[in-house]
């Protein structure tokens, strides 16, 4: 008469229940790789959405920054002319003197006289601040924006001379109309590119 081998048994009660344990655990186990791998690749997809989607909203957000400074460009052509056409023929050969009268370059930048000049000089410096941050992209601001060349070479003695005190006589504010500089440098960088060549920035 045949008995039931021992529940220790590999060929037992045990054996087989073992046997069906380890079948279900390597189920589960590639259930679990195909899950993970379906996750992975939905969060991948959703993670490339998310950065085409903020891209795309970092790009309407410069468009609308550039339209701004596209308007605001026309009226400062209009200021820089006025500037150089009024109040730039009695300071050129007089621009030390001055600034010695109103005490410091900072003093001389903020009076009447050079209401137009400073607008001029806070519209540029904040717009190369705006796209050295990388809150404007260049190539956007590079289409639309002429850089007024003439202009800021007219004027840099004056900019040289306020610059140089700032403070007060002899007190400088060396990186006075820095942002300006760095802007007209990508300007002229990018003017030298082949043609069909992104506009960018030097280095």
């Amino acid at each position: 008469m045949d008995e039931d081998l021992p529940a220790a048994h590999p060929n037992g009660r045990l054996g087989t229940a073992l046997m069906r344990w380890r079948s279900l655990v390597g189920i589960a186990s590639g259930i679990s790789v195909i899950v993970g791998a379906a996750i992975s690749v939905g969060q991948f997809r959703e993670f490339v959405d998310n950065s085409v989607k903020g891209d795309m909203s970092r790009r309407l957000a410069a468009l609308s920054h550039v339209k701004e400074f596209f308007a605001e460009d026309a009226k400062m052509a209009r200021r820089a002319h006025r500037f150089l056409s009024t109040h730039w023929l009695q300071i050129q050969s007089h621009i030390q003197e001055k600034i010695l009268a109103a005490g410091s370059g900072e003093a001389f930048y903020l009076s009447e006289e050079m209401a137009d000049y400073a607008a001029v000089h806070y519209h540029y410096e904040q717009l190369g601040a705006l796209v050295k941050l990388g809150y404007i992209e260049f190539p956007l601001v590079y289409e639309i924006i002429a850089f007024p060349d003439e202009y800021m070479d007219t004027i840099a003695p004056l900019r040289q001379a306020l610059a140089a005190h700032w403070k007060g006589p002899g007190k400088p504010l060396n990186d006075l109309g820095s942002n300006i500089q760095w802007l007209r440098a990508c300007y002229e960088f990018s003017r030298k590119l082949p043609a069909g060549k992104e506009p960018g920035c030097p280095g």
